[in-house]
């Protein structure tokens, strides 16, 4: 009852802001045409391109973006501008690139600018303070009767369900329960016990039923159902697998077999993991080609001056699927000294002194741009650990090495979170493993566009915990 009626709210609303898009585009369009003396209407058919390439991509931002709840647009102006914001800049952006692939030269840049800045004011009034009276406009009219069953703190969990509900139109009746009344919160009555709900549909005309939780006896559960379907009630039921996993689940449909996996993970998609890997070699080439080099010559000759041998610090690490490879780096610790598996700590005696200067800067990490381009990791993953740390922190963190199912890289959610350097305890490794698994189920390109957009102005402005 509640998943049909909030599509079709959002389909509403995607229709109302494409057609205030539309007004103001062709408003704009005749009255700079009027005030420009008729020369508009003589490059009519480009603006009409642009104006269908401009709405195209508008429904396609809705449709490929996650839709955020948008009844927390009524709670403000900076909540309706996180709505509205991302689906008009990407349509703005993309919409610009094909005007300059196109060369429409004739499109006025004034009238671009005058649209822009008015549909995003106009969008914006219009998604705080009329798209959900329009929506209580249409849904108050008719009230429909709603009876919880469950036990009282779950309601907890399910609020702002039965604040969105309100909004739907649901008045809820009240709540059968084997608890006492005195459990239950102000505002829902006690309508009796679950084993009396026969006769609580007919006494209340009930139209809807709301379970939360599941019964002790699962088999109650059949029962309810077939006296909803016989008195034409509608049932929903709230999916408490999550809660009694204590873990987000991701749930999907294949070959006609409702199918339940642990995490979401974008990058099992190929096409995500080709545009990951085009980003890490169009990044990382020039990097390898045009810095790489002359940081070299400079590593090698403060190598010679303070602490001789070697180049490259190189390691075994763990990356995709614990596959071993090896990692390379500058080397800043005395030649006889690095090969010790303890961490560096801050005023480690094992860094000569333009050493300790390359970890503060990060400046130590830019051979591992040779590994991407390799394949071994990525510009953006979680950090790749020493083997001994790997099985030391396994056993600190029981889903440490879900760590794996990703390219390790170069920097990561954690490092741009403050979480690098030394790890003291066992927090430190939870916060950083919890970055990480967050990376791993929320990955998409402009998040990984981000973490190295903070992680070059750490490089100019390092953390205090980079040593």
């Amino acid at each position: 009852m509640f998943q049909h009626r909030e599509l079709g709210l959002i389909q509403t609303y995607q229709l109302g802001a494409t057609l205030l898009m539309t007004l103001l585009y062709w408003g704009w369009y005749f009255l700079l045409g009027r005030l420009g003396g008729g020369t508009m209407p003589e490059i009519f058919s480009e603006y009409l391109r642009f104006y269908f390439f401009l709405v195209l991509t508008f429904q396609v931002s809705f449709l490929r973006g996650r839709q955020y709840d948008i009844f927390s647009v009524s709670s403000g102006v900076t909540e309706s501008h996180r709505f509205i914001s991302p689906h008009l800049l990407f349509s703005a952006s993309v919409s610009l690139i094909y005007l300059v692939m196109t060369r429409e030269s004739e499109m006025s840049r004034l009238f671009l600018l005058l649209y822009f800045g008015s549909s995003y004011i106009v969008l914006l009034a219009f998604t705080r303070y009329l798209a959900l009276d329009l929506l209580r406009f249409f849904f108050g009219r008719h009230k429909h009767r709603l009876l919880i069953i469950g036990q009282p703190h779950e309601l907890i969990n399910i609020d702002s369900l039965l604040e969105k509900a309100r909004l739907f139109g649901f008045e809820t009746v009240g709540m059968a329960t084997e608890a006492s009344s005195e459990m239950l919160p102000p505002g829902i009555p006690h309508l009796g016990s679950p084993e009396n709900l026969a006769e609580i549909l007919d006494t209340h005309q009930i139209g809807n039923i709301f379970i939360i939780g599941s019964p002790r006896d699962r088999r109650m559960l059949g029962g309810w159902l077939r006296l909803a379907e016989t008195r034409g009630c509608r049932v929903s039921l709230v999916n408490d697998l999550d809660l009694f996993l204590q873990r987000r689940l991701s749930y999907f449909r294949c070959d006609n077999i409702d199918l339940i996996e642990l995490r979401q993970e974008p990058l099992q998609n190929m096409l995500n993991r080709a545009i990951k890997r085009t980003y890490d070699i169009i990044l990382s080439l020039p990097v390898v080609l045009f810095i790489l080099p002359p940081l070299m010559v400079f590593v090698w000759l403060c190598q010679r001056i303070q602490a001789p041998g070697p180049l490259f610090f190189r390691q075994v690490r763990s990356g995709l699927g614990n596959q071993r490879f090896t990692i390379l780096k500058f080397r800043t610790m005395y030649a006889d000294l690095c090969e010790s598996s303890a961490q560096a700590t801050v005023a480690d005696e094992r860094i000569f002194p333009i050493g300790r200067l390359l970890r503060r800067f990060s400046l130590d990490e830019f051979p591992q741009f040779l590994n991407v381009l390799l394949g071994h990791m990525s510009l953006v993953g979680p950090r790749p650990h020493m083997l001994q740390h790997d099985a030391l922190f396994a056993e600190q963190m029981a889903s440490y090495r879900i760590r794996s199912f990703v390219k390790p890289g170069i920097t990561g959610l954690a490092q741009i979170r403050g979480f690098r350097g030394e790890a003291i305890g066992p927090e430190d490794v939870i916060l950083r493993v919890a970055c990480d698994i967050e990376y791993i189920e929320k990955w998409e390109p402009m998040l990984d566009i981000r973490i190295l957009w903070l992680t070059a102005t750490q490089l100019i402005r390092p953390p205090q915990t980079a040593y």
